[in-house]
């Protein structure tokens, strides 16, 4: 390499340190994934966002490796519970405004209708 010449840089992320001192934001930072999500207060957005999680892992899910399999049975968990702490399925349905029953029927419909076994063996 000549005397003064940079060393040529990998394409790709940038290093680490570089990655951090960047303080990188992503862009669903500044443009909402859904409509009117921009005038929600944060809370509801998080509750928006924790349901959307929800519905792909229920919807696109497989199940084939034991890693998707728990963690789609854990979400049908969730969404059959009843309980009553601020992030369960009823509380984040009736905070956005959406029948909680209506829901459930439709998303585990939908999961038994892909021929996703929502049960333990």
């Amino acid at each position: 390499m000549p005397d003064g010449a940079k060393p040529r840089r990998r394409p790709g992320r940038p290093p680490i340190h570089l990655s951090v001192s960047l303080n990188l934001v992503m862009p669903s930072q500044f443009y909402p994934q859904f409509p009117n999500e921009g005038t929600l207060p944060g809370e509801k957005r998080l509750m928006l966002a924790v349901l959307a999680d929800a519905v792909d892992i229920l919807l696109k899910g497989d199940g084939r490796d034991g890693r998707s399999r728990r963690l789609l049975l854990e979400t049908a968990q969730w969404i059959r519970a009843d309980d009553d702490g601020p992030f369960s399925f009823v509380n984040v349905c009736e905070t956005l405004g959406l029948n909680p029953s209506c829901l459930r029927r439709g998303l585990l419909a939908r999961a038994a209708a892909g021929h996703i076994r929502l049960v333990r063996r």
